[in-house]
C-alpha cells in the first residue's frame, strides 16, 4: 500500500511538472488585454522559428482602432509593424505594457483613428490602423530563452510572423468588439527606434527578399537611430574622440557610453550562431567586468538598463550592491573599468551614468584586435578564431549591404548620438549612394541629442507630427508604374490618371475631381491622390 501511494505521488509529480513546464501554444484567437476609448488592445501567441532554427511560440500585442459609432464604410486602412527598442527587463516588453506605459501611450495615437481632413486626408489613412508589437524571442512567453540581441534576420522573421498570424486572428473577430474589416487597399509600414530601428529595416529586407510585399501591402519603413552596422558602431566606440560627423560630444576614444549593450551584443551573437558555440564571453570580456554580476542581471530579466547602470554606480560608491537578496561585490578595479559622467536627461535636467573604459572591460587580445585597422582589411570569415568569428557574426548582421531596397525608407538619426552613432546611417548611404531623396531620406534635426533623448523626440514626432514620414513613403510609385524616359525622379507627367496597378484610366471616368464616384488611391502627375 505504501509503495503504491509513493508511486502515485511520483506519477502525480511527474504529470504536474509536465503541466507546469508545458510550452506555450499558438493562440486560436485574440485575447482582449486593454480597452481604451475607440481603441482595443489584444494579446496573442504565434508560431515562428527560433534563433537556433527550431519551431518556437512567441508573444505579441495587437492594437486596433475600434470606433463605437463608425461611419458607413469605415475600415482599417493601415497596419504598422512596430519593432521595439532595447529592453533588458521582461516587464518592459510589449505584452507587459499598461495603459500608462510611456511608449505605449505614444503608439496608441497611431491607432486612435481620425476623421478625414481636407488639409491632409492621409491622416485618416495612417491612424485608422492596426499596430502589431511583438515581444521578440527571449521576452513574453519565451522569457526563459536567451534573447538573440541584434540578430537581425531572426528578429525580422519573427516580427513578420507576428504580423501575418496576428492579422489572421484579427480576421476571425469578424466585427466583434467594434472591430472593422481591412480596407481593400490597406497598406503596411515597418517602424522602430534603436534596436527597433535596425529590426524595422531588417523587416523590410525580409519582406522584399521573401516576396511578401503584395501579401502585406507593404509600403516602406521609418527607422530611427538604429545599429544597422555593428562593426561601424563598435569602431566608433574605440576610435571616436568627440569630433565625428561635425559634432562635438563628450565621447572619447575607447569609451562605451551605454556599456550594458556590449555583453548583450556578444551574448546574442554567441547564442544565435552555431559557429560561435565554441566561444564564450570570457573570450571577449575581462573576468573583472563579468564579476560585477552583469550577466546574472541580464539573464534574470528583472532589471532595466537604468537599474543595471544604477547597480554599477552603487558598486563604484559603496563597493557592493544588493539585488534580489544577493550581494555583488565590486571588483578591485571597478573604478578603472567605469567612471561617472553627467549627461542631459531624457527630457530635461541631467543625470549621472556609468561609462566604461573598453581597454578595461574587453579582454586585452580582443580590444587590440578591434582597435587594429588591419583587422578590417580582409573580408570576415568563420575560422574558429574567437575574434575573427565574432567579426563575422557582427558583419553578418549588417542590414545596410547585400540587398537593394524596393520600397522607401525614412531615416531619423542624430549626429550627436554616442550610443548608436550616425555612422550607421552613413553606412547605408555608402551601400546605396544613388538612392538618397528618392529611395531614402534622412531627418537629422535631433542632431544635438544623444540616443535616449533623440529616442523620446522620435516617439513624440511619431505621435504628434508624423504624417510627413508616412506620406513621403507612400507616395513612391507602386510596382508597375514606369519612370518616364529621361525624367529622373519625375514620373507620369502626362496628366493621365492611373490606378495602383499602373493601369491607365479612361479620362471620361473623371470629368471633374468633385464628381469621382469611386473612392480610393490614384496616381496623377506622378503623385498619389487620395479620394
Amino acid at each position: 500500500m505504501r509503495k503504491s501511494l509513493i508511486l502515485i505521488l511520483v506519477l502525480w509529480c511527474v504529470i504536474g511538472q509536465g503541466v507546469w513546464a508545458q510550452a506555450p501554444e499558438a493562440s486560436a484567437k485574440l485575447e482582449p488585454y486593454i480597452t481604451l476609448s475607440n481603441r482595443q488592445v489584444y494579446k496573442f501567441n504565434y508560431p515562428s522559428i527560433s534563433a537556433t532554427g527550431e519551431p518556437i511560440v512567441l508573444s505579441s500585442l495587437l492594437a486596433c482602432w475600434t470606433p463605437s459609432n463608425p461611419e458607413e464604410g469605415a475600415a482599417i486602412e493601415s497596419v504598422h509593424m512596430y519593432s521595439h527598442y532595447t529592453v533588458s527587463a521582461n516587464s518592459q516588453c510589449p505584452t507587459s505594457a499598461t495603459a500608462v506605459t510611456a511608449d505605449f501611450v505614444v503608439l496608441s495615437i497611431l491607432f486612435e483613428g481620425a476623421e478625414e481632413d481636407e488639409r491632409n486626408p492621409f491622416m485618416s489613412v495612417v491612424k485608422r490602423s492596426i499596430v502589431i508589437m511583438p515581444d521578440y524571442e527571449g521576452y513574453g512567453v519565451s522569457v526563459d530563452r536567451t534573447h538573440p540581441y541584434l540578430m537581425q534576420s531572426v528578429t525580422a522573421r519573427q516580427v513578420v510572423d507576428a504580423v501575418t498570424y496576428g492579422l489572421q486572428l484579427y480576421e476571425k473577430l469578424n466585427g466583434a468588439n467594434n472591430t472593422l474589416p481591412l480596407k481593400d487597399d490597406w497598406r503596411s509600414f515597418s517602424v522602430g527606434y534603436s534596436q527597433g530601428g535596425a529590426a524595422a529595416l531588417a523587416v523590410q529586407r525580409y519582406i522584399e527578399q521573401n516576396n511578401l510585399s503584395d501579401q502585406l501591402h507593404f509600403r516602406g519603413t521609418i527607422c530611427g537611430d538604429g545599429p544597422y552596422d555593428l562593426i561601424a558602431t563598435v569602431r566608433y566606440y574605440i576610435e571616436d574622440n568627440g569630433t565625428s560627423y561635425g559634432m562635438t560630444t563628450a565621447h572619447r576614444e575607447g569609451q562605451a557610453t551605454l556599456p550594458v549593450v556590449l555583453p548583450m551584443i556578444m551574448n546574442g551573437m554567441i547564442a544565435g550562431n552555431s559557429y560561435m558555440s565554441g566561444h564564450t564571453l570570457n573570450d571577449y570580456f575581462t573576468q573583472s567586468f563579468l564579476d560585477t554580476g552583469v550577466m546574472e542581471w541580464l539573464e534574470g530579466k528583472n532589471m532595466s538598463n537604468d537599474d543595471i547602470n544604477n547597480a554599477w554606480l552603487k558598486q563604484m560608491d559603496k563597493g557592493t550592491v544588493t539585488i534580489g537578496g544577493k550581494t555583488y561585490k565590486a571588483p578591485e578595479n571597478m573604478n578603472e573599468m567605469f567612471f561617472k559622467q553627467e549627461v542631459p536627461g531624457m527630457m530635461w535636467g541631467t543625470e549621472t551614468v556609468a561609462w566604461a573604459n573598453l581597454d578595461k572591460i574587453f579582454a586585452p587580445g580582443f580590444y587590440d584586435y578591434m582597435k587594429n585597422p588591419a583587422s578590417y582589411e580582409s573580408t570576415p570569415a568563420v575560422t574558429g578564431d574567437a575574434y575573427e568569428d565574432m567579426r563575422y557574426a557582427l558583419e553578418s548582421n549588417n542590414v545596410c549591404t547585400g540587398w537593394q531596397p524596393q520600397h522607401r525608407i525614412y531615416f531619423v538619426h542624430s549626429k550627436g548620438d554616442m550610443i548608436v552613432p550616425y555612422g550607421n546611417y552613413l553606412s547605408f548611404c555608402d551601400a546605396h549612394p544613388n538612392g538618397k531623396d528618392n529611395l531614402y531620406r534622412i531627418d537629422d534635426t535631433y542632431t544635438d541629442s544623444d540616443h535616449l533623448k533623440a529616442g523620446s523626440l522620435f516617439m513624440m514626432k511619431i505621435a504628434i507630427d508624423f504624417i510627413s514620414y508616412f506620406e513621403w513613403i507612400d507616395a513612391a510609385l507602386p510596382t508597375g508604374i514606369q519612370m518616364a524616359q529621361g525624367s529622373g525622379d519625375k514620373v507620369q507627367g502626362d496628366d493621365a490618371w492611373y490606378d495602383l496597378q499602373g493601369r491607365k484610366i479612361d479620362s471620361s471616368f473623371f470629368t471633374l475631381h468633385s464628381s469621382f464616384n469611386k473612392r480610393g488611391l490614384y496616381i496623377h502627375n506622378g503623385k498619389k491622390v487620395v479620394y
